[in-house]
């Protein structure tokens, strides 16, 4: 369940900027910012939105073990974190989050320490030349290659071959349409369109896949 909470003095502010890949200094007041706190692997730890609120002065909104890192990283800084009422459930209409490609933390990722976030597009949380943190080396690497093992894709369903919906609970396992191999995992679905999470070898729009029901899809654009 989501929480919120207000993050007050600038030693708070200085441990966040140190573990998560937010430049806290760049955020503009009253904009809300979704950053990460990544593990040296590169891979999801958690993630949170910020709000910068007044000098040293920040409302975060986030799902556990955010506070949990928080206190692992914390060797006597001051700072107070005092409690707010929790957010309302988000009522983002799911064909539009899938139509413009954005990640959902249940979904394309979870706190599990086993997804990059240059795999799910979740580029724009990483702030460059912001100094170090958890992870910076792995993903400054991959970004100086130009990509990620997997990327995350908006597929449709071919409604000339069939139009059943994909059973739930998803993910489930995106096949090669000639080897029957996995190509991949679809992590969201809605009227007709879904978002997969593919390998690099499968990254090309215009490439049929198949849920071992028989639904087939076709990549229809893939993320920056």
């Amino acid at each position: 369940m989501k929480q919120r909470i207000l993050l007050v003095g600038t030693d708070g502010h200085d441990l966040l900027n140190r573990i998560g890949t937010l430049d806290i200094s760049r955020l503009e007041p009253g904009v809300k910012t979704l950053g990460l706190i990544l593990n040296p692997q590169g891979k999801i730890r958690s993630s949170f939105s910020i709000t910068k609120k007044a000098k040293d002065e920040s409302e975060i909104e986030f799902e556990p073990p955010f506070l949990e890192i928080l206190d692992q990283f914390t060797f006597g800084e001051k700072y107070e974190i005092r409690t707010q009422p929790a957010p309302a459930a988000d009522a983002a209409d799911e064909s539009s989050r899938i139509a413009g490609l954005t990640p959902k933390l249940g979904n394309e990722f979870l706190h599990d320490e086993a997804t990059n976030p240059l795999e799910v597009n979740l580029r724009a949380t990483i702030h460059d030349n912001k100094g170090c943190y958890p992870g910076q080396e792995v993903i400054e690497k991959i970004i100086s290659l130009g990509s990620p093992a997997r990327k995350l894709v908006l597929v449709e369903v071919d409604s000339t071959i069939d139009a059943k919906s994909p059973a739930n609970p998803l993910p489930q396992p995106l096949l090669d349409v000639k080897t029957r191999q996995e190509a991949g995992l679809l992590t969201s679905y809605s009227c007709g369109a879904g978002l997969a999470i593919l390998k690099r070898t499968h990254l090309k729009e215009g490439t049929q896949l198949v849920l071992p029901e028989n639904i087939y899809f076709t990549v229809k654009r893939i993320s920056e």
